[in-house]
């Protein structure tokens, strides 16, 4: 079966031959990564002068005690006489945003301990030439942009979770994000700067999937609310969700209907002697077919008013999401999918359309994550191994530790 059968969703990063590749298979929705997304807005923030000029300065104290043996040992000797955790700077990878974001915050951690070591006669001395330092201007505006950053650095935790990988977090994520970098007047030019590029970036992301991440945002049984969205959008989106559940809920009874068709006409038989001997002392009594049609001859125009009240398939859905709006909020820290598990005789119809919404990952992470899985299985120590040996080994990772640690 053609894969475009299935009417299967595209999750990739925001690469520009990525979207080619969704444009070209028809495949739809593409849904970009969010936590690249969140990475090329967050860098773009740390693009701006001053703050690039500050983590270049941190970046080269950095370096300094990662090369230096010496410098290395007095800042050990440091961290016990201030009482410091004995943890090592970090040394970022300017192509990942956090991990600036952790070299700063372990610089500030570490920063009395830091200057102290500089200041320590043994560097100054033989290191004169190689020490940077950083004034009590820079400080404070490292620890703003750690303040700024910290919020975007818990959504990229988010998104790196693979219990539950569905699309509904991203708007109501966006939209806080979004929030949380509107400018204040007590804002320091850099952070406002930093805030505007960042609101920007995320701004004009996924406007062309907006609709769908609403309607997994609706399904989600902790955003149901949508207090994202003004009033106008909620009313159109559970609009939404009932022309599509009802719709879906259609196609599934005609596919019921056919494959039982199919089935009878596959099992029909000739009728046996004795089937015939049946029918014809049968015969001798009126057919329930014909008392049938006498009753609705005498009655009809009277008592088929209640054929009326058979519901259609699409009030059947708006009453779902009627008793679906009522139902209480489910906690943050919910199983949204167990949940639709055990809710989903209540709402069939919807946990009918929440299978098909709610599948959809937020994030390319866990599939990145296998291919880093792969490349630690396949060396050149073990190069022998077969095809189906290196699938069945990945499958082992993925699944027996996920089981483990729950």
């Amino acid at each position: 079966m053609d894969i475009a059968d299935k009417n299967p969703a595209l999750v990739t990063d925001n690469a520009r031959n990525m979207t080619v590749a969704g444009i070209e298979a028809h495949l739809s929705p593409h849904i970009k990564c969010f936590g690249h997304t969140i990475n090329l807005a967050t860098q773009k923030g740390l693009k701006c002068n001053d703050a690039a000029c500050l983590l270049g300065r941190v970046r080269r104290v950095v370096s300094f005690f990662h090369r230096s043996t010496l410098a290395n040992a007095v800042l050990k000797e440091k961290q016990k006489l201030l009482d410091l955790p004995p943890h090592k700077l970090i040394q970022d990878v300017i192509t990942r945003w956090n991990s600036s974001f952790d070299m700063v915050e372990r610089f500030l951690e570490q920063q009395a301990a830091v200057c102290a070591a500089q200041l320590d006669q043994k560097i100054r001395k033989s290191m004169k030439n190689d020490l940077q330092t950083l004034n009590e201007d820079d400080i404070s505006t490292a620890e703003e942009i750690i303040q700024l950053l910290r919020p975007v650095k818990t959504a990229t935790t988010i998104m790196c979770e693979e219990a539950q990988p569905t699309i509904s977090v991203i708007a109501p994520l966006k939209s806080k994000l979004i929030e949380h970098f509107s400018v204040c007047e007590d804002d320091m030019p850099l952070i406002k700067e930093m805030k505007q590029t960042m609101a920007k970036e995320l701004k004009h992301r996924y406007t062309d999937v907006q609709e769908v991440l609403n309607t997994a945002a609706a399904l989600d049984a902790r955003f149901k609310t949508l207090p994202f969205l003004c009033k106008e959008e909620r009313d159109a989106t559970f609009k939404n969700i009932i022309n599509e559940a009802a719709h879906l809920w259609d196609q599934k009874e005609d596919t019921q209907a056919h494959d039982a068709t199919a089935m009878e006409e596959t099992h029909t038989t000739h009728p046996s002697e004795e089937a015939c001997d049946d029918e014809f002392h049968a015969s001798e009594y009126v057919p329930v077919s014909k008392k049938n049609k006498a009753m609705e001859d005498l009655f009809g125009d009277t008592y088929t008013a209640s054929s009326n009240f058979v519901k259609t398939s699409k009030q059947l859905a708006e009453m779902e999401v009627n008793r679906y709006k009522e139902t209480e909020l489910l906690t943050l820290k919910s199983n949204l999918l167990e949940w639709w598990g055990s809710h989903e005789m209540e709402f069939s119809l919807l946990a009918n359309l929440a299978k098909t919404y709610l599948c959809i990952p937020a994030t390319s992470v866990p599939s990145e994550r296998v291919f880093s899985t792969a490349g630690d299985i396949v060396r050149s120590e073990r190069s022998v191994l077969t095809p189906e040996h290196v699938d069945h080994l990945i499958f082992l990772k993925k699944n027996l530790t996920k089981n483990a640690l729950s």
